[in-house]
């Protein structure tokens, strides 16, 4: 009966169904069907895509995009992530100065400012270029992929200086896309920030390992503190000098020397004494900007920007978005720490307060805030915010190496979730009979899950030929400085931490070990290895799966809280899968079977 219905008829149908995987079992039964759903290279998953995961760009590639999006959506639920360092290659290209002389010993690590794009090239899901650039203290690095034997990278190294201290190091990284005016074919274009004042745009071709300056922003002398670069197609650069105000520059002008075409004083505080340190700006679209300004009567101020220069529009006040304070006779400092908007528009946004909520803010509604987003146990301030997803934000803490995972759903308001797709399942009874009878001491977590928060406890593997301490034995503590994603479809976050990068790479076991483990992995750069782990005991640092600590945020302070940690691949067996099935997590957490101690587990070693 279903056959013989009209092909709109069939699509139309086809739209309610809240799988993938129901599709494709609706395309098997029977060859008309089969005709129906694939016509137009699959096109109706594009009805999926586009209405189980709305804002999500992806390329024109339904049927593979409709499993990467539900694939990775899948992990966040189940809380599935391969953590590993982002180290250089040892025969990275060198561009540049390398024969460089510190005149400093400092103390603390760098932190990386980060960026990545990935382009597709072809009607193939795993046949796309990926492009990360970070600021490595005075080194630029730049690592480049592809499909094909070279699946590791090519990486570059560039420097310029011969007398380095840590007013040369990099502050800012942003990568002109392919869409960019000045980008060129076989060369990446990088604008570049240095702490001393310095702000240039570059190009560097990696096959002839050589750079040309294309550009130079002139900041009057004063140092940077911040920078950050608008989407579209002039995209706005923006820099945040150590005189507390903001300089904006066009990134098409073509000019060797740019002067800026607007200027604002952030620095509008109300104690006197306040620095840049104390204010934030961030690009929410092509033509909205935000800074905040460290006055409690508009903290947050909005406005519009041309190439004539900036026109506020809207200011948000820190007296009435519910902020909360310690001591009511003491004046409220808001600081906004980061600041990210939701979608192209700019009008809705996260901003992290100094009260360390994240406040979600409509520009089309008359109210301060809409929803507000608390971590009761952590105290430490809100280093960045990046949206992930359709319907999650990750944050970074200033301390204790804390990644926070945030759910953007309402209530009974989901638009896709993997447990619609899962097939019905019963745990086996017969062989297993005592492995079902251990699943009765797990600590089971009914759903709807709750947030996760996730330790990034290692020290990164040196990498540089001058580093700036002595290894460290102990277990970082400190924050997560940046965050970047390749593309709104990306089951990838590299994040910044002192002296290194870590890439989360959100994906669960079953994807990674199962019969299409090749298509998963590829784009991750994971060992064809069955296990994952045969290369933990490689020299490469790069190669080795972290194993990883974290928690269930619960949602009051009375609440207990139970440390999990995850496990090698290979020691994944029975008992873990099984868990998975009452649970709900990941196969690599570790089972609990006792009570699970709130404490970090390099906190009971120490």
């Amino acid at each position: 009966m279903l056959a013989q219905l009209p092909p709109e008829i069939i699509q139309l149908i086809a739209s309610y169904l809240q799988s993938a995987s129901a599709l494709v079992n609706l395309s098997m039964t029977c060859w008309r069907l089969r005709h129906v759903v694939a016509a137009q290279d699959w096109r109706i998953f594009r009805i999926f895509v586009e209405t189980k995961f709305p804002g999500v760009e992806t390329p024109e590639i339904w049927r593979e995009a409709a499993q990467a999006l539900t694939s990775r959506s899948r992990a966040l639920d189940k809380h599935a992530v391969v953590g590993r360092f982002v180290v250089p290659a040892a025969e990275a290209v060198k561009v540049g100065s390398h024969s460089s002389t510190r005149g400093d010993n400092p103390t603390h690590g760098y932190r990386p400012a980060l960026d990545s794009y990935e382009v597709w090239n072809s009607s193939s899901w795993n046949d796309r270029k990926e492009v990360l650039a970070w600021g490595a203290a005075d080194e630029l690095v730049l690592r480049i992929t592809e499909p094909g034997p070279n699946s590791k990278g090519k990486w570059v190294v560039f420097n310029d200086l011969d007398d380095i201290s840590s007013h040369d190091d990099i502050c800012g990284v942003h990568l002109l896309r392919p869409g960019h005016p000045s980008k060129e074919p076989e060369t990446e274009h990088i604008v570049v920030a240095r702490v001393r004042g310095e702000l240039f745009h570059l190009s560097i071709d990696p096959n002839s390992a050589s750079h040309v300056y294309k550009q130079r922003f002139l900041t009057s002398g004063q140092g940077i503190e911040r920078t950050d670069m608008s989407d579209g197609k002039d995209p706005i650069l923006s820099a945040h000098l150590s005189d507390g105000s903001i300089s904006f520059f066009t990134t098409t002008s073509g000019e060797e020397m740019v002067q800026p075409f607007a200027r604002l004083n952030a620095d509008t505080g109300d104690d006197s004494n306040l620095s840049s340190r104390h204010t934030y700006h961030k690009s929410l679209s092509p033509t909205l900007f935000a800074v905040g300004t460290g006055s409690a009567h508009e903290a947050v101020i909005i406005s519009t920007i041309t190439p004539q220069g900036l026109s506020p529009i809207r200011g948000l006040d820190a007296e009435l978005v519910d902020f909360e304070r310690v001591n009511l006779h003491r004046p409220i400092r808001p600081n906004v720490n980061a600041i990210s908007p939701l979608d192209p528009t700019g009008q809705v946004f996260l901003a992290a307060w100094g009260d360390r909520a994240i406040r979600l803010h409509d520009l089309r509604s008359n109210d301060e805030y809409e929803q507000v987003y608390r971590d009761t146990t952590d105290q430490n301030p809100i280093y960045c915010i990046h949206p992930f997803g359709h319907d999650r934000f990750v944050v970074g803490s200033g301390g204790d190496a804390l990644v926070k995972i945030f759910d953007l759903h309402m209530p009974k308001n989901e638009t896709y979730s993997y447990r619609d797709a899962r097939p019905s399942s019963t745990l086996p009874k017969n062989n297993n009979e005592p492995i079902v009878n251990s699943l009765s001491n797990l600590s089971l977590t009914p759903f709807p899950r709750k947030d996760i928060s996730i330790f990034l406890s290692a020290h990164p593997p040196s990498s540089r030929t001058q580093g700036r301490r002595r290894h460290n034995t102990r277990s970082y503590r400190g924050a997560i400085y940046s965050m970047t994603s390749p593309s709104p479809s990306s089951p990838t976050i590299y994040t910044g931490v002192a002296d290194g990068v870590v890439r989360l790479d959100f994906a669960s076991t079953d994807d990674l070990l199962g019969p299409c483990q090749n298509w998963y992995r590829e784009p991750l750069l994971l060992s064809n290895d069955v296990g994952l782990d045969s290369t933990v005991a490689h020299t490469y640092p790069a190669d080795k799966v972290l194993e990883l600590s974290g928690y269930e945020r619960p949602e009051d302070t009375t609440s207990s809280i139970t440390l999990r940690k995850q496990q090698p691949f290979r020691s994944v067996g029975v008992e873990d899968h099984l868990a998975e099935e009452v649970t709900g997590w990941d196969r690599r957490w570790e089972r609990l079977e006792k009570s699970g101690s709130w404490r970090r587990v390099d906190d009971l070693v120490e």
